[in-house]
Parts: structure tokens; sequence; C-alpha cells
């Protein structure tokens, strides 16, 4: 008797983590702007553009309970959601965004060099997200260049869903912006426009 009560618990969790597998996860992305103390700028422009350095488009991978593994991919292109945030920090902080242009003085240019979201199954679930960007701003003849990590673990007791993947990685982006343009990066551009 014991054993057929094993039997059926056991396969009644297989069943569950069978019903826990998931096939695809499209994103929504959207970091929010780092919170800035004040306005430096009183509405100079600043030409920007975000590039995306890394070589595959995807996001990272989610495994299943059963070991498969599911592909974590974007809903629109990271570079531009990415330039919403960075060009909203710019407005708090008092400049105004422009399209960009290699001759454009101050401009601003921000590379994501690593995005890596990974999801370990188990018990808990294990989450880690990496972003790695790199920017440089450029005024007259001079530049600067700086870079920015943010990495982020979490644990969960179920198989994340899309909305709880893309919150995790907003805020691993928006943590790496907001180091990116730290009063160093963006004090540069106000004082040599």
């Amino acid at each position: 008797m014991r054993h057929a009560i094993r039997l059926t618990i056991m396969f009644l969790g297989l069943v569950l983590l069978a019903g826990c597998s998931q096939t695809s996860q499209n994103l929504r992305l959207s970091p929010t702007p780092p919170d800035i103390g004040q306005a430096l700028s009183d509405g100079a422009n600043v030409a920007l553009q975000v590039i995306d350095e890394r070589n595959g488009r995807d996001l990272g991978m989610l495994e299943n309970p059963d070991g498969s593994l599911v592909r974590l991919t974007a809903e629109q292109n990271i570079d531009y959601t990415l330039q919403l945030a960075a060009a909203e920090a710019l407005r708090q902080y008092g400049f105004r965004p422009t399209l960009w242009s290699d001759s454009a003085v101050p401009r601003v240019e921000i590379r994501i060099e690593v995005l890596e979201h990974e999801v370990k199954a188990g018990v808990p679930y294990a989450l880690s997200t990496d972003v790695a960007l790199a920017g440089t701003a450029w005024a007259g003849r001079e530049r600067y260049t700086s870079r920015a990590r943010s990495t982020l673990n979490r644990q969960r007791p179920l198989p994340p869903s899309a909305s709880t993947n893309a919150e995790i990685i907003n805020t691993a982006m928006s943590q790496a912006l907001g180091q990116l343009l730290d009063a160093g990066f963006v004090g540069f551009i106000h004082e040599r426009r």
C-alpha cells in the first residue's frame, strides 16, 4: 500500500512538473530611467544613440524541470528600449536628446556589451542576470568613456513567468544605465558643451 502511494505521489509530481514546462518566452522590456538628483543643463541638445553589440539577439535560456531549454527573446529591439530610458535620464539632467550625428557636439553613444538572463530549474529556480554597458561622450575634441555592470541573482519557488523575467532584466538594465550616466559622465557633457 505504501509503495502504491509513493508511486502515485511521484507520478503526480512528474505530471505537475511536466505541466510547468514552457516552450518559449517573448519578453517585453522597458527599463526605467535612473533616478536623477537634479538637473545640470538648461536644455542643451545632446545627440544620442544606443548600439546592441551582442553577437546573438536572444536574452538567454530558461531550463524546464525536464531539462529542456527555452529561448528567451525580446518583443522589441533592446537598443531602442534602452535608448528611450537613456533619453529620459538625459532629459531629467536638463538636456534635450536629439537624433545621432557623427558631427554633433556633444554626443553620447551607449553600447550594450552583455545582456544575459539564465533560469536554472530546481527547488527553488535560480535566476541570474548580467548587463554590461559601455558609454562614450564626445564634446569638442575631448571624449569621456565609462563602463557599467549590473548582476542580479534571484530565486523563485515556481518557474518564472515572462513578466517576472522581464522585470528582473529591466531592473538590471536600469541599474547599469544609472551607473553609466553618473555625475562624472554627465558633468563632462555639461562642462564642455
